[in-house]
């Protein structure tokens, strides 16, 4: 009997420590005032993704387990967190005000934007179109590109790397079916067969067939073969990986500038893009088939457009009202290279009044206008280029 009662004690103190505990958690929670139910619950929203954001998901994931992985050449690849070299020229670009960015994801995780079907239907349908923001015979006839192009002419020179401040604006006035777009391109091979040519980009654009929407998206995107069949924009196929927990691919851009960088990494070969002191992450070497240097390094702005509609704007609208500054075009130390061996060229498809592009090798490339070009049915208008 005394044993029955002990148990009865025993199973009767664990219910009121429960009945305690329960009463004092509600208790608590009663008299969190509104401010701390407030932190709570940006707290959980930090912890607990997905993170929504322009109507966009991003989802907070293992840097270990991201989709960049799935790609059957990364299977044995090592992740390289940052650079082991850092560009000289990159502590100069300190403008840029990524570091106002919120820290969106927790440490061991990097902000990846989740891939919809809706996403994937539209990559697809970029591939068919070949839309894509260069200025080349494999692009569209549709795309009217403005610019300052560096090439190896004498083929004694290899570039590793660039570094530029770009002006960032919130343009309006670019259709569904249009883009604009103003990026940092790395070509090799841009000259020989489209399957061995190598390509890594990145900037910001208005482009609602990668984003789905007309806001103003950082992007990034590569190709193995010409734009044929490998590479994509953002994270739509395997091969970029990210690093950062504040900047991804295919996030809305609302800051007034990106201090890119984008360089190969003479210790591991990857190619490296970071926004000022931000590492957004790399373009691993085993996906590249022609790209242990760069022959041809662009800043360009594009317009896209069917022809039967008016182009859409560049840069901020305005006749050379926006600007690529603190150009820096870096060798295999990761230098900067004298400007005589560079072999500046602008280029511009489309001239005034509907677009613009200057270049000065102290003050920068300055592009940009309000579109408006409608092409005649039967021939394009003659390109122009200066040296």
């Amino acid at each position: 009997m005394g044993h029955m009662e002990g148990s009865q004690a025993l199973v009767l103190f664990i219910l009121c420590a429960l009945l305690y505990h329960s009463v004092a958690a509600d208790h608590t929670a009663r008299y969190l005032s509104e401010a701390e139910e407030k932190e709570l619950q940006t707290q959980l929203k930090s912890l607990n993704k997905p993170y929504d954001e322009y109507g966009i998901t991003f989802d907070c994931v293992d840097i270990y387990k991201q989709p960049a992985f799935d790609h059957p050449l990364l299977k044995n690849h090592t992740l390289q967190i940052k650079s082991i070299s850092f560009p000289k020229s990159m502590n100069k670009n300190g403008s840029s005000e990524t570091v106002k960015l919120p820290r969106r994801c927790p440490r061991g995780t990097v902000l990846i934007r989740r891939t919809t079907r809706e996403d994937l239907i539209r990559e697809k349908q970029i591939q068919r179109t070949k839309r894509i923001d260069l200025q080349e015979d494999t692009v569209t006839v549709e795309a009217y590109t403005a610019g300052v192009s560096f090439s190896d002419l004498n083929e004694s020179v290899k570039f590793y790397g660039i570094s530029a401040i770009l002006d960032v604006y919130q343009l309006s006035g670019v259709l569904d079916t249009q883009t604009s777009a103003t990026q940092i391109v790395v070509n090799k091979g841009e000259t020989g067969p489209l399957d061995y040519r190598n390509v890594v980009q990145a900037g910001f654009h208005v482009h609602h067939e990668a984003e789905g929407d007309n806001l103003t998206h950082f992007f990034t995107y590569w190709t193995t073969d010409g734009y044929q069949k490998t590479g994509c924009f953002n994270i739509h196929c395997a091969g970029f990986i990210q690093t950062s927990e504040r900047v991804t691919p295919g996030l809305v851009y609302t800051l007034s500038n990106l201090a890119l960088s984008i360089f190969k990494d003479p210790k591991t070969s990857n190619w490296m893009l970071v926004n000022d002191k931000e590492w957004i992450g790399y373009w691993p070497k085993e996906i590249f088939n022609n790209l242990a240097d760069s022959s041809q390094i662009q800043l360009s702005a594009t317009a896209s457009s069917p022809t039967d509609q008016p182009s859409p704007p560049t840069g901020n609208g305005e006749l050379g009202g926006a600007s690529f500054k603190n150009i820096t075009v870096l060798n295999g130390e990761l230098n900067p290279y004298p400007p005589y061996v560079q072999h500046a060229e602008t280029f511009l498809d489309i001239g005034k009044p509907f677009y613009e592009a200057v270049y000065n090798v102290d003050s920068g490339l300055f592009y940009g206008g309000p579109g408006g070009w409608k092409p005649a049915p039967q021939n394009p208008p003659s390109s122009i280029s200066h040296r």
